[in-house]
């Protein structure tokens, strides 16, 4: 999963970032989560533009919940950042069909392949 955010200027040089990315969640059950925010330029993600860790505790992390949209929420906030989409992580892909291989015939034919005369003729 990753949001697409409004174009920030982060960094020296200044780069636009775009994507914000949520990663490596630490849950300590009951109290708090501790994970790390990264900024990318594009939604290839090939090289991070900025990132820093993030913590959520007390109501922040009672009101999380199960939906990780959440994090993002929060995340944008604590930055000051405007999320435009949340992009959901692309389904699996389904494994791929492999056609079975043709039967090995291991006995002799019944047919020689000469003809032969009719029978009970």
């Amino acid at each position: 999963m990753f949001a697409k955010i409004q174009p920030v200027s982060v960094s020296l040089p200044p780069t636009q970032a775009s994507i914000l990315v949520v990663s490596n969640v630490g849950i300590n059950p009951g109290s708090s989560a501790n994970f790390t925010w990264t900024l990318y330029a594009d939604e290839s993600r090939l090289a991070p533009v900025a990132s820093g860790p993030l913590a959520l505790t007390g109501d922040a992390y009672a009101a999380w919940g199960t939906d990780d949209e959440y994090l993002y929420t929060y995340t944008a906030t604590a930055l000051g950042l405007t999320i435009i989409e949340i992009v959901p992580d692309a389904p699996p892909a389904p494994p791929a069909m492999v056609e079975p291989a043709p039967p090995v015939i291991t006995e002799p034919p019944l047919h020689d392949g000469a003809p032969h005369a009719p029978v009970g003729g």
